[in-house]
């Protein structure tokens, strides 16, 4: 197209000498036709939006549409497709309009980048309706271990998208991405020391998922410290909510160092008590008791029937130890509540039958006469006395 416009007699020659006059750069009527290009285009993007709304919210629409596609339509996934095909629009333009070189280039390389972040977006929303269709897949399995291997390879995926994604926006931009790379230097040497950290959570997640010493929902105990129920298995961390309702979140590379409890694979939980009976119990009623526990723990319903110790364990500065301890039939936490309190109310019952006394720290201090004699002087005959603590 040339630099002049002939609208012929639909305007007059002084508008035509106005839309052929130069007052920056470019004729006039370019930047005329510039800005109705960028207006047309938000009205176009407009559009556009409305209609894939329309499309997407339409039931009829819906039924028909495979399950990967509902799930990206439900991502908001119309907005970089309006993007797109509003930057393809510009594109168009820009071309028609005939700009000099580098203002041409620069327009261009403007709207181009609308594109390649729309493309990128699309194909990120793309991969997380991909995640949505495995996760309701892996749940339909009785594979646990699918089910956290679905967020992994999905986040994974998220990352390698985005990383190549800006790759190849700046590669098409003109620049040589790998003498950029290379040409980090020392800068890219302190990154990777940098990231070494998160090099490791990502091997370490990938240790936990390999070897699988807990899933997601498992009650785990880690190191000495930290307990709780497994809620998330993350690319960089592990987020486990404690009993007290809060949420712990540890990196990977630690987890995978540490020693792990996983309370959940239990077959049963323990109930371990050791009483204490004063030393002036008789040998008789200890055994009555322990053999009374022991069948109120083999007749309960609740009880495993195996690992079952009611023994008489200790004898201790000052009482007679007895343990009883045996396990729960199911791993589950209400039962062992109840149980134990059941279990406490029984032995106390039971001392209470058998005329029994628990024993507390107690200290014997017998006092000779000679020192009763000089603390109290008026007692001259007071006999020798022992007194108890």
């Amino acid at each position: 197209m040339g630099s002049k416009l002939d609208f012929g007699t639909a305007i007059s020659s002084e508008m035509q000498a106005w839309m052929n006059d130069v007052l920056f750069i470019v004729p006039n009527w370019k930047w005329i036709g510039f800005t109705a290009a960028i207006f047309l285009g938000l009205v176009f993007h407009f559009v556009l939006q409305k209609l894939f709304y329309f499309t997407k919210e339409s039931p009829h629409i819906k039924r028909r549409l495979p399950k990967f596609l509902q799930n990206y339509y439900s991502l908001n996934s119309h907005k970089p497709l309006s993007w797109l095909l509003t930057g393809i629009f510009w594109v168009i333009c820009i071309n028609a309009l005939g700009f000099p070189t580098k203002i041409d280039k620069f327009f261009e390389v403007l709207a181009q980048l609308v594109i390649s972040v729309s493309v990128i977006r699309m194909i990120y929303l793309g991969v997380e309706a991909f995640g949505m269709l495995l996760n309701e897949k892996v749940k339909k399995t009785e594979n646990t271990l699918d089910d956290q291997l679905a967020p992994f390879i999905t986040k994974s995926l998220k990352v390698l998208v985005l990383v190549l994604g800006v790759l190849i926006v700046i590669q098409n931009f003109g620049i040589n991405v790998v003498s950029l790379l290379a040409g980090l230097g020392l800068g890219g040497l302190a990154l990777a020391l940098a990231a070494q950290d998160t090099a490791a959570n990502v091997f370490g997640s990938i240790t936990i998922i390999a070897d699988r010493p807990f899933q997601v929902g498992d009650h785990i105990k880690v190191g000495a410290n930290i307990e709780g129920i497994v809620e998330e298995v993350g690319f960089r961390s592990t987020r486990i909510r404690t009993p007290y309702r809060s949420v712990v979140t540890i990196p990977n590379s630690v987890i995978a160092k540490e020693n792990i409890d996983n309370l959940t694979v239990r077959s049963g939980r323990r109930i371990r008590h050791t009483v204490g009976f004063t030393y002036d119990t008789p040998l008789a009623k200890i055994k009555s008791f322990m053999e009374q526990m022991t069948a109120f723990v083999k007749n309960h319903e609740n009880t495993s029937k195996d690992g079952i110790v009611i023994k008489f364990t200790t004898m201790g500065d000052f009482s007679l130890g007895v343990m009883v301890s045996f396990f729960t039939k199911s791993n589950d936490y209400d039962l062992e509540m109840n149980l134990q309190e059941e279990t406490l109310f029984k032995m106390m019952s039971l001392a209470e039958e058998l005329d029994i006394e628990y024993a507390f720290p107690t200290q014997t201090q017998v006092i000779p006469r000679n020192q009763i004699d000089q603390l109290y002087p008026q007692q001259n005959k007071a006999p020798e006395t022992t007194a108890r603590t």
